[in-house]
């Protein structure tokens, strides 16, 4: 399973994979501040669980940083 490219590559400056994923640091925020991703398009193939702890994740760090 991939990702499909048309989402990466339609933002200028999002940093990819090697898989042609989004890369994400720690708290799933892409290389572009304001975006955060998880699941299938940043590990490709990958369980419903990992997913939803990805979204737990961004969303803490989304929270984060919307507080200061």
């Amino acid at each position: 399973v991939s990702p499909n490219p048309i989402v990466p590559n339609s933002i200028p400056g999002l940093e990819l994979g090697r898989k042609g994923t989004i890369a994400v640091n720690d708290d799933m925020q892409s290389s572009i501040p304001t975006i955060y991703a998880g699941g299938d398009i940043v590990r490709g193939g990958a369980t419903v669980i990992l997913a939803m702890g990805d979204g737990r994740r961004a969303a803490a760090a989304m929270d984060k940083q919307l507080r200061g």
